[in-house]
């Protein structure tokens, strides 16, 4: 992968959008058109770490403020027309060193610092988790709830255990010694946390929780004996364009659009939706992959996700690629599965989301991936919903775009159910994040699980490696 080819496409690519804004009337044109295409390049590349995401905002606030002296009566770039994004980009764009001008270096010019990634080191501080999977009841007045614990944790951001449902109330804890905590309550309904304070010694044996004052303490074992499941590693090297790519076909699967039907040949349902969502965006994004060496010439996926595009009723993706018939195994699937009929769920109405669909008591930690340590901390299904809940250190803050992922690297994450079916995953919600580079993260399994699964293959791949762990469900 060449970054100084990736970052000279992303200023050719600002200039091309410059010159196409010249051809039309400034006047009530709005300017998120004429930079739509370079934002969605832009973090594509910093996605792959083919550019960071400071030379990415010095390109677009360029890009911003060439367009913004287009409008008239502005004169200069500090008048109010420009964007308030745009002028934050812009008084960082001023520290520039001199001989830089517009979206293009002058000859001679020296490209500013920073033009490499940075991320920081994985944390290595001493985690204690616990896997629990253990209901406890709650109440909401004089009415009995359930909430799921699914596990307790302890890391650089403290003592917490990881959740579904709703506490309804404060709740305390006392520990095997006799001291008391307080716990709060952060997240939603599907996925949660239970953060105490202060934080705890890491050898506590057990907690009595308190969920109301006058009712029974819940007894939370934290010594349980878990056999630990298998994980393995297969080296496969992959690229990180063709990662990217999976992604992109992981949000098409997942959108709701592309879901099976009897006639392959009839479009799905809201495939309208999903084209103006989608646009030509993919064809853009591959051609800048494959303009830096991100994507290698001969990789067949751009093909494939052509072809994924025609099937789920998209066209129009802008890929130049032939689409291909012959689709990855995992996206097939996805796209070929019977028809789901709903399924009763014991006990409906008896919580919010929860309500005793079947958990993963377990805790697995994967193998290092691109730099990410993950350790999955379990799994809950209720309701409509499947939920795996990880822990994730060594990443680092994406921005909010298209086919993000909240974090970066995080790799491709599949589940292989025991039907042999495929299953695509998606960012549910995430933990808040203190002063290290860990964060939880929720991945929500579409389409969720049946009630009779047995098992599932988690299936994490990054760049030099595929990394499977194997969940009995209970």
């Amino acid at each position: 992968m060449n970054r100084e080819r990736a970052e000279t496409y992303l200023r050719q690519l600002a200039e091309a959008e410059l010159r196409r804004a010249r051809t039309v009337p400034a006047a009530g044109i709005p300017r998120q058109r004429d930079t739509a295409r370079l934002e969605l390049v832009a973090q594509a590349l910093v996605a792959v770490d083919a550019v960071d995401a400071e030379t990415a905002g010095q390109i677009r606030a360029d890009l911003d403020l060439a367009l913004a002296v287009r409008q008239p009566g502005q004169a200069s770039p500090g008048q109010r027309g420009l964007l308030p994004d745009a002028r934050m980009r812009l008084a960082r764009l001023m520290q520039r060193p001199s001989g830089w001008v517009g979206a293009v270096a002058l000859p001679g010019a020296v490209a500013p610092p920073g033009s490499g990634l940075t991320r920081p080191a994985p944390h290595r501080a001493s985690w204690r988790i616990v896997p629990v999977g253990q209901v406890i009841p709650v109440w909401d007045g004089d009415v009995r709830r359930e909430l799921l614990l699914v596990a307790y944790l302890q890391s650089a951001d403290g003592a917490r255990f990881t959740v579904a449902g709703w506490p309804f109330g404060p709740l305390a804890a006392v520990d095997d010694r006799g001291a008391s905590y307080q716990i709060g309550f952060r997240g939603g309904h599907a996925a949660a946390e239970l953060v105490m304070r202060p934080d705890p010694p890491h050898d506590i044996r057990w907690l009595h929780l308190i969920t109301a004052p006058g009712k029974p303490v819940a007894r939370i074992d934290l010594d349980p004996q878990l056999p630990a499941p298998d994980v393995t590693v297969t080296r496969n090297a992959r690229s990180p364009g063709e990662l990217l790519l999976d992604a992109i076909a992981t949000r098409i699967l997942c959108s709701g659009a592309a879901v099976p039907q009897d006639d392959l040949e009839q479009r799905p349902v809201g495939a309208g939706d999903l084209r103006a969502f989608i646009g030509d965006g993919p064809g853009a994004i591959v051609a800048a992959l494959r303009a830096c060496g991100a994507l290698p010439a001969a990789s067949t996926v751009p093909g494939q996700l052509a072809g994924l595009c025609n099937k789920a009723g998209i066209p129009g993706h802008g890929i130049t690629a032939p689409p291909a018939d012959d689709l990855p195994e995992r996206w097939d699937s996805m796209l070929t599965r019977p028809r789901r009929v709903p399924q009763a769920v014991p006990g409906a109405g008896f919580m919010p989301d929860f309500t005793g669909g079947f958990t993963v008591a377990t805790v697995a930690e994967l193998s290092e991936l691109d730099g990410a340590r993950i350790t999955i901390l379990g799994l809950h299904h209720g309701g409509a919903r499947t939920i795996v809940h990880m822990l994730v250190s060594g990443v680092t803050q994406e921005a909010d775009w298209t086919y993000g992922r909240v974090v970066r690297p995080l790799p491709a994450l599949w589940a292989r159910d025991s039907s042999g079916r495929w299953h695509a995953t998606r960012t549910n919600g995430t933990g808040p994040r203190g002063n290290s580079s860990e964060v939880i993260v929720w991945l929500e399994i579409v389409p969720p699980l049946d009630s009779g699964t047995a098992w599932i293959d988690v299936v994490a791949t990054g760049r030099s490696a595929e990394v499977r762990v194997r969940l009995p469900l209970c």
